[in-house]
């Protein structure tokens, strides 16, 4: 027999499993459902809920000096778009004190007594700002722009001083920043979450499509009827996870387009790119799913193996939201194990960089091929075990 009749046949014993799962998908509604609704209902709920970009802080302002200068500062405040006054508490330490411990505002700006007259008289003045630290990231980011609104404010007010004096301003010697930021010039977070969410997403779903499939096999009785066949475990896994790779590629589509068409997130790189690492992390997400389903002995357990296997790992490990940089180094090390932080590294490049390419991008390719065949040896030899 030629090497060419026994791939001939090894294929053959490989389709049916392939079409046994595609008739099980169509047939079973929640696969189905689970597969194509779940992945875009997620997506849309969770890139509008997870945002950096902090807007309408409550902001109390207690003004003591109660002039036109204090009135102009604290409308500027309110005009910049980031704060919302909180009427209520307005000129009242005690008031703004309260609303701050009951969580009705996160910041309290307080202008002392003689702010006009100080900086008539070329006085340094201090503006006070207060901040709920059980909120440390609002209150981070919401110091961050009240800063930036005070400075802005005390640039006015000098360059009113000195054209009041005669002086043109342009002629003082200034050194002014420029910042620059490529790829996502607007530092919008919907650029930054979305890639992101896209992977983590996929990972939860790809693993629980196949954690499901071996344990349900089990819980039918149709198992024992898979080990009375020809099939090799290897020949097995390949037509199982075939069938998820195709199914989860559609997913994959449809969640580009998504995030192109709904959130309009930039898409410059190669569609080519995000083929072969869609491909090589679906290897990883469907390999580890087929281990969970190999390893339990029901649905329910497999759902909650994939969960704490995947979907956490996922969001603390991968860079998603936290920094590994700045994580210790026993943790950073661990991340190195969770195939979505290569993922999510090579979405964001893909959507947001034109010259992103596999060369550019070998590091991530290679962790996830070596993991893909990981996940699928590990999971033919459990099958070979079940199967004897």
């Amino acid at each position: 027999m030629t090497s060419t009749d026994k791939g001939t046949r090894n294929f053959k014993r490989i389709k049916p499993v392939f079409i046994k799962e595609v008739l099980h998908i169509v047939r079973d509604t929640r696969s189905l459902a689970i597969a194509l609704l779940a992945p875009v209902v997620l997506l849309v709920l969770y890139a509008y809920a997870v945002t950096f970009d902090i807007k309408r802080i409550d902001l109390g302002v207690v003004d003591y000096d109660d002039t036109a200068m204090s009135r102009e500062l604290t409308a500027k405040f309110t005009a910049n778009g980031y704060f919302e006054l909180h009427r209520a508490s307005m000129n009242s330490m005690e008031a703004c004190v309260e609303a701050l411990r009951i969580n009705k505002i996160k910041m309290i700006i307080v202008i002392p007594p003689g702010m006009s007259s100080d900086v008539k008289s070329s006085k340094t003045v201090q503006i006070q700002a207060i901040g709920d630290g059980s909120d440390t990231n609002t209150v981070s980011i919401g110091l961050g722009y009240a800063n930036a609104t005070i400075a802005q404010f005390s640039r006015s007010l000098l360059l009113a001083q000195v054209r009041s004096r005669g002086i043109n301003p342009k002629s003082m010697p200034v050194i002014e920043p420029v910042p620059r930021v490529w790829y996502n010039p607007d530092l919008k977070s919907i650029n930054f979450i979305v890639p992101g969410l896209s992977a983590i997403i996929m990972m939860l779903i790809s693993a629980l499509l196949t954690s499901l499939t071996v344990v349900r096999e089990r819980e039918q009785n149709t198992f024992e009827q898979l080990v009375s066949t020809p099939l090799k475990p290897l020949e097995l896994m390949i037509g199982k996870l075939v069938t998820y790779i195709v199914l989860c590629l559609v997913d994959v589509a449809i969640i580009v387009a998504v995030s192109i068409v709904w959130f309009k997130v930039p898409f410059r790189g190669s569609v080519l790119t995000l083929t072969v690492f869609t491909v090589l992390f679906l290897f990883c997400a469907l390999g580890l799913g087929m281990i969970i389903s190999s390893s339990v002995k029901s649905q329910q357990m497999a759902v909650i193996g994939t969960a704490m296997g995947t979907l956490l790992p996922s969001i603390l490990l991968s860079g998603f939201v936290f920094p590994i940089d700045s994580m210790p180094a026993i943790i950073r090390g661990i991340s190195y194990v969770v195939p979505a932080r290569y993922f999510i590294t090579a979405l964001r490049t893909i959507f947001l960089k034109a010259d992103a390419d596999i060369a550019s991008l070998w590091v991530e390719a290679l962790y996830l091929f070596v993991f893909g065949m990981f996940f699928l040896i590990a999971s033919a030899r459990r099958f070979r075990k079940d199967l004897e």
